[in-house]
């Protein structure tokens, strides 16, 4: 997908604001013009409305411009977490180092992941062939992972006991915990916590 600048945004939401206040004094002129209320005070409110108009759309234009900018600086902050996490994870695994290490060091051997994205998966590949039980994991689109031959449950399901369930949605981490809270006692970390304490 193709990004479009700032910039471009604001330019394109000028000229629409200028459109529309051109189209509503040409309303409102013909309006008058038909009606033969000619007139300075006629001229004026013709103004004055194109000039609503026209701020109206500057103001919405520049809300939806703040909105766009924000969207994309929260995607950014994202992917260059991602980028961040997934670096640090081949950092690890290049100095030889699996995730296995810290499971094991914790005593912790049923393992739930919570999140089945990229970093869900590539935990789960790197578990499932260890001494590491991952025992079910949790995932919105559970129905999706079929294939994966592993026991996949939505959230609103009941979790079986485990010892630890590690969520890989580490932005929304909080909001994660604080629904999981509600439904398990069992401890609970984000991948970035194991990846960043080994």
């Amino acid at each position: 997908m193709r990004k479009i600048s700032s910039m471009t945004l604001y330019v394109g939401a000028v000229l629409g604001a200028v459109l529309g206040a051109a189209f509503a004094l040409l309303f409102v002129w013909l309006w008058q013009v038909i009606n033969g209320n000619i007139s300075t005070i006629s001229i004026a409110a013709t103004i004055a409305v194109g000039l609503g108009v026209f701020i109206f759309c500057q103001l919405k234009n520049w809300a939806n411009l703040k909105k766009t900018e924000k969207a994309q600086a929260n995607k950014i902050r994202k992917y260059r977490s991602y980028y961040y996490l997934f670096s640090s994870w081949m950092v690890l695994r290049n100095k030889g180092k699996m995730l296995v290490e810290y499971f094991e060091n914790h005593n912790l051997k049923d393992v739930a992941i919570c999140g089945l994205g990229r970093l869900g998966l590539c935990l789960y590949e790197e578990l499932k062939n260890s001494d590491i039980n991952v025992k079910y994991a949790i995932d919105n689109k559970a129905e999706s992972y079929s294939y994966l031959g592993l026991k996949v449950i939505t959230p609103e399901e009941h979790l079986e006991a485990v010892d630890v369930i590690v969520i890989t949605k580490f932005i929304e981490y909080k909001k994660i915990v604080d629904d999981l809270r509600k439904k398990t006692s069992c401890q609970i970390v984000s991948l970035e916590d194991v990846i960043f304490s080994m």
